[in-house]
């Protein structure tokens, strides 16, 4: 057979298979394709008019307000709107990113419609490194607005109809809980013992002044913190089924293509053929499988591992001394292991983090660009636990900030993170390589 017969016979063959698989296995969503799921339709209700960006949606309350805490202060460009509970390196962000869009004269506002969340309507848990982790993603279509608060001009939008925004955030576990295996950590409680001298006190708010020793209790600490947001998009499913079946027909084309030409008997070209496309693609994901079973393995060689902990570490070192006068927002997304190293005292450890970062020119559209980061990290192999016995109030003032002296998990200032002694569970970064 020559080669334009077998790339005829190979196509048509490709065809049926094809048209087979989607029939059966692909049920394509026709409901986009209703008048109220077009854009025209979507930009008419995100530009309805409300008070707070989740006004309407029917959310959980604590859900809502672990957004709008974020959403908020970017919409009105203003770091009065910051909640207390905050990570660090992510207050450090966000009060970044506010501060530049002062100085640009705009706000970031961000309006979704069609809220759906993930899981349904509740917060995904676990427990991690000591302190209780939630996670919430809204799937929506989102409107993401540059504007000018003072002539209400748009200077530059972005509407994703396949929008997800997420959000992380964490808390320190009570010892009292710990002690009673309660699985669930912070229920309500009305009263708490005072650290300073022992006292039952009601909690009637987030600060209450013990009666009996004057001390201020901050019940606060033990509140959720934000520890990271994001907002990005996804391939609808239909774009999604579409890709996989183009690269399925694609690989059986070319192996039927070769075997129609090679092999002069049609049955059992075809056969192989069809052997052959499965084959490679039974390699193909054994291929992405073996990478995940190698991170897993990696992993487990890091004494209390904590893939969240070990972001805020990266995102710490790399954005501490932010040098870029336009960078307006940044972050670190998936992290790959390479190589862990443990001696007699330390664990060394070779990674790659991938991240993006978005700048805002004096003049121009803003751009994001995709970033790979090689870094070598260091920490001890047996670090200490960080502390979870919730003696959290001290009768000294932080001598960095002047605050009330209320550590946190690493024992260093809730309000500055002044630290009063070295931390040897934190990833201290040796040596980073950028592409």
């Amino acid at each position: 057979m020559g080669l334009s017969e077998a790339m005829l016979f190979a196509f048509a063959a490709t065809i049926i298979c094809a048209f087979a698989i989607a029939e059966k296995i692909i049920d394509i969503d026709f409901e986009q394709f209703m008048p109220e799921n077009l854009k025209k339709a979507k930009m008419k209700r995100i530009l309805a008019k409300r008070e707070t960006p989740l006004q309407g949606a029917r959310l959980q309350k604590d859900i809502k307000d672990s957004f709008e805490n974020v959403l908020l202060p970017l919409g009105k460009a203003d770091k009065g709107y910051l909640p207390k509970r905050m990570d660090l390196t992510f207050r450090r962000k966000m009060v970044h990113q506010v501060e530049l869009l002062g100085k640009r004269k705009l706000c970031r506002d961000i309006q979704v419609t069609d809220v759906v969340p993930l899981p349904k309507n509740n917060f995904k848990r676990w427990n991690d490194d000591g302190r209780e982790w939630r996670e919430s993603i809204l799937q929506c279509s989102s409107l993401e607005r540059l504007i000018s608060p003072q002539s209400g001009k748009t200077v530059h939008q972005i509407y994703r109809k396949n929008s997800y925004l997420r959000i992380l955030q964490s808390r320190h576990i009570r010892h009292s809980d710990r002690q009673g295996k309660n699985k669930e950590f912070y229920s309500d409680k009305g009263t708490i013992i005072c650290p300073s001298c022992g006292a039952e006190v009601e909690l009637s708010s987030q600060q209450v002044i013990c009666p009996y020793c004057g001390g201020v209790i901050q019940s606060e600490f033990y509140d959720w913190q934000t520890e990271a947001f994001e907002i990005y998009e996804k391939m609808g499913a239909n774009m999604q089924y579409g890709l996989l079946l183009l690269a399925y027909s694609g690989i059986m084309f070319l192996c039927l293509t070769l075997c129609f030409y090679l092999i002069k008997d049609t049955d059992i070209s075809l056969t192989i053929g069809v052997i052959a496309t499965l084959l490679i693609l039974l390699g193909i994901a054994r291929f992405f499988r073996t990478r995940e079973e190698k991170q897993e393995k990696l992993s487990e060689k890091i004494v209390r591992y904590s893939e969240n902990y070990l972001r805020s570490c990266i995102n710490d070192a790399l954005y501490k001394d932010v040098n870029k006068p336009d960078l307006m927002d940044y972050g670190i997304g998936s992290i790959i292991l390479k190589n862990v190293v443990n001696t007699d005292k330390t664990t060394e450890i070779t990674a790659t983090a991938y991240g993006s970062e978005t700048y805002l020119p004096e003049s121009g559209k803003p751009y994001t660009k995709k970033t790979k980061t090689t870094l070598v990290l260091q920490r001890a192999r047996y670090p200490e636990r960080r502390k979870t016995d919730g003696a959290f109030f001290k009768e000294k003032d932080c001598p960095s900030c002047g605050a009330n002296f209320i550590p946190d998990e690493h024992n260093c200032c809730s309000f500055c993170g002044y630290s009063f002694q070295v931390d040897n569970a934190k990833w201290v970064v040796k040596a980073t390589g950028e592409s």
